[in-house]
């Protein structure tokens, strides 16, 4: 009997706790609803149900810290008599609370950046510039204010429960009139109360929740809020698993040929690259230009360039060359994925981004990858140099590149910076060595330059105004979607920064060589916040623009679409002479009215998230995942 009196007393405490942690998790999340409230532009119609899911969600975050505490505290204490239960049971949620008020702090910043609460860019940070990423966030998100006050409202909810838990009355087993029947009940009301948790407010699977199948509302904001941060940490390491299980090169070579052949390969290659050779027919232009340009700019969106935005002129050096009569332009282009390396990876091997790091695998410093940007463009005749106005040794980039068919890497190591940006230099001083590289290159040279810029990126210190950013005539036309606040300007600023210093680069290079061909896309898009939510070509999709003599508005049309992978090949179909071949996944934006990245899939200039495509489509992606994957772990060979 004292045992099971031990337990009936314990359990009430868990349970309190549990339903605190339940308000917690309410509390933050109508919080989290309130700080981008703007971007519900006036509809609160789903509010109600995203608490409603959302409670139903945090059952069970909330049931595995009251199982925790049950175990650590409770269950000890049933057994042993002189436990401290009551103090072990504080000390966990005390320091789970003060964990979750980081996370709960952390997530206001990083939706700001990712438009989501915590997803795989989670897991991509960990390769990244671990200093820079640290000065950023004090810089930027406001790190050495915002992690005091998550500390402290940590330390004030655990206080807040430990007087919830001492103030509030346990009914003690001895006054319980029907003994035998409470503890004949106790237990199976138990199980049912944590079937009842597990299944998120239900008794079976069919009509549980999970953070899958959440997202159930218009609004990606509800949707996000729905989550807290227990199941969002939960997705990235679910979708991490699911993504290392996917990327296991765990099928045969006699299987692969299957792959390669449905997905419009040669099955008979003896090697991947082979099994994806293409041929120029018609070249798209009679004569090599001197110098190819491949400028990338971060985080440089696609959104200011569509009829929505296009009013504002905060691009207007790069509308001025997509309008022109020497320019032609991809409405609907695809980044190889989420952040920037993922767009080098693309872009340097021709490969689709899988969730395998192509920089860090063994294989990119023994083999080259045909379908490669430098390796297509060294078949070509160019001699090939790499720019970047970041560091050498982020992502070990420099290494990479030299190993992928480049010829040259020039950095910020070399360069010298201007301003205190912990990333690198600003454009205007890479794209200045890149003029003097320019000055002393033979007239007869011909070399292809890939340029990687780095000023679009918090923390946004560039004196935009000084340089003649129209802050007050911008900010007169904004639309709603867009806040006011001189921190979106600013970051407004740093897009114009960023098309100002390509757009003069692209002019004082044409003067140099007049016959320059110029393509200008982006790294990847997520990062700047609109205050009124946006579909995914607003969000995600990048610009794309060919530019320079006896380019043609014509190569594309308004359902013309595009990939990172795939500009290596529209390349190869540009310059090369009638017979050349190359390797490449993808057909050139020429012949191909489908693209892909992660999580989207584009389709004659449609736009579409992955999990709504047809099955068809899917496998598609999937066998190009597979082939993406066999070349980057186990090599060039087939039989292997």
């Amino acid at each position: 009997m004292q045992y099971f009196t031990r337990f009936f007393e314990n359990l009430q405490q868990d349970l309190k706790a549990f339903l605190y942690w339940c308000l917690v998790f309410t509390i933050f999340r109508i919080t989290f609803i309130w700080v981008y409230s703007s971007q519900l532009n006036g509809n609160y119609a789903e509010v109600p149900m995203a608490l409603f899911l959302g409670a139903r969600l945090s059952l069970k975050t909330a049931g595995i810290m009251a199982l925790v505490g049950f175990i650590l505290a409770s269950l000890p204490n049933i057994i042993t008599k002189n436990w401290p239960a009551a103090k072990v049971r504080n000390i966990w949620h005390g320091i789970a609370l003060v964990f979750f008020s980081i996370f709960f702090m952390s997530r206001i910043a990083y939706y700001k950046i990712f438009n989501a609460a915590f997803n795989m860019m989670l897991i991509n940070g960990v390769h990244d510039d671990i200093k820079a990423i640290f000065v950023t966030a004090i810089e930027e998100y406001q790190l050495l204010w915002r992690l005091p006050a998550a500390i402290l409202l940590g330390l004030v909810l655990s206080y807040g429960l430990c007087l919830f838990l001492r103030k509030t009355s346990v009914i003690e087993f001895k006054n319980v009139k029907y003994k035998k029947v409470t503890m004949a009940l106790s237990l199976p009301a138990v199980v049912a109360l944590w079937v009842f948790v597990r299944f998120g407010g239900s008794f079976d699977y069919n009509d549980s929740i999970n953070w899958l199948s959440a997202a159930r509302l218009n609004s990606n904001l509800l949707n996000e809020a729905i989550l807290d941060d227990g199941q969002a940490l939960y997705r990235v390491r679910d979708i991490k698993k699911k993504r290392d299980t996917a990327n296991k090169v765990d099928f045969t070579s006699e299987e692969l040929r299957g792959i390669i052949s449905a997905s419009g390969g040669n099955k008979s290659a003896a090697t991947l690259d082979e099994a994806f050779l293409r041929t120029v027919k018609q070249p798209k232009l009679q004569t090599q230009p001197h110098n190819v340009f491949l400028i990338v700019g971060e985080s440089f969106g696609n959104w200011p360039f569509l009829p929505k935005f296009a009013h504002l002129g905060i691009v207007p050096k790069m509308q001025a060359l997509m309008n022109s009569e020497h320019g032609a332009y991809i409405p609907t282009m695809l980044p190889n994925g989420g952040n920037t390396i993922n767009a080098v990876n693309g872009l340097v091997t021709g490969l689709p981004e899988n969730g395998i790091y192509a920089n860090y695998q063994p294989i990119s410093f023994k083999e080259k990858y045909a379908a490669g940007m430098g390796n297509i463009m060294k078949s070509l005749v160019y001699k090939t140099v790499f720019w970047y106005g970041g560091y050498a040794g982020w992502e070990d980039v420099k290494k990479f590149a030299e190993a992928q068919g480049f010829d040259e890497f020039h950095c910020a190591d070399e360069f010298g910076t201007d301003t205190d940006n912990v990333w690198g230099c600003d454009d205007a001083v890479l794209f200045k060595h890149t003029e003097q590289y320019l000055n002393k290159q033979q007239k007869d040279d011909k070399v292809f330059h890939m340029i990687l810029t780095m000023s679009n990126h918090a923390p946004y210190i560039i004196d935009v105004d000084r340089l003649g950013f129209p802050r007050e005539a911008v900010r007169a036309k904004l639309p709603v979607d867009i806040s006011k606040d001189n921190n979106t300007l600013t970051e407004l600023g740093h897009i114009w920064y960023g098309d100002k210093t390509m757009g003069d680069f692209v002019a004082n290079a044409q003067g140099i060589f007049p016959d320059s061909l110029f393509v200008i896309t982006g790294d990847h898009m997520e990062r700047f916040t609109l205050a009124v939510e946006q579909d995914a070509r607003v969000l995600m999709s990048v610009p794309c623009i060919f530019y320079g003599a006896g380019v043609s508005p014509s190569w594309f049309n308004a359902n013309s679409v595009g990939s990172h992978i795939q500009v290596a090949g529209t390349l190869a179909e540009i310059l090369g002479p009638q017979g050349f071949t190359y390797a490449s996944l993808q057909s050139s934006m020429f012949d191909s009215d489908t693209a892909f990245n992660q999580r989207l899939y584009a389709s004659n200039g449609e736009i579409t998230m992955q999990d709504k495509i047809q099955e068809n489509a899917k496998k598609y992606i999937a066998d190009m995942r597979k082939i993406a994957a066999w070349r980057v772990i186990k090599g060039n060979s087939i039989e292997n």
